[in-house]
């Protein structure tokens, strides 16, 4: 539970905006990347 609460506390610092962009954008296009993995394997 703490470490969510420092990543909040980082998040509002401009730096820590841009790395939760960055970290999400590549969790949405990681998931895209194995969903579209499993339609082609059928």
């Amino acid at each position: 539970m703490g470490m969510i609460l420092d990543l909040v506390e980082k998040m509002r610092s401009p730096v820590g905006i841009v790395v939760t962009l960055v970290i999400v954008a590549a969790g949405v296009f990681f998931v895209r990347w194995v969903f579209s993995d499993e339609e082609k394997k059928q």
